[in-house]
């Protein structure tokens, strides 16, 4: 490593750095006022079913590597507690489908509330031009990451 490569380490340390403990406190502030008492995975597979509204167990189990059976009991558990229901797909009944139900819809509007807050307490202190820069170097970062893909040898 050349001082070239040394700088931009410790620069781009510097800014994971700043960002792990922005996280950990955005972490803290949503915990604080979350009261669900959900695991991450029961999180995850609700997030997924918020983003795509309608899914089959199949694609729950894909999406999470997990096996149907045990997509099958964490929608039990959810189900239970009115975060989920199932639903039959009438055109193939022997494929079902997740929908958020009354608690589910009920835990999202709390998670857009948080987001609210957490925009008017700290983004909100930015300039819309730094935002706008912010979000350009992210989403570029991002496409950066994506078009590479995996890490193949370190």
């Amino acid at each position: 490593m050349d001082q070239h490569d040394d700088a931009l380490y410790n620069l781009v340390q510097e800014i994971n750095d700043a960002i792990y403990s922005m996280d950990s406190h955005f972490i803290k502030v949503h915990q604080h006022l979350v009261t669900d008492d959900l695991s991450t995975k029961q999180m995850i597979l609700m997030d997924y079913i918020h983003k795509n509204k309608s899914v089959t167990i199949g694609q729950i189990a894909h999406y999470l590597n997990i096996t149907s059976s045990a997509v099958g009991q964490l929608v039990s558990k959810l189900e239970e507690q009115r975060y989920v229901i199932r639903q039959i797909n009438p055109k193939n009944r022997r494929e079902i489908f997740v929908h958020l139900d009354i608690a589910g819809n009920q835990y999202f509007k709390r998670e857009e509330e948080i987001k609210r807050y957490i925009i008017a307490k700290y983004y909100s202190k930015l300039e819309r031009s730094e935002l706008v820069q912010l979000k350009e170097i992210i989403q570029k970062l991002n496409n950066i990451v994506l078009k590479e893909g995996m890490v193949e040898e370190i």
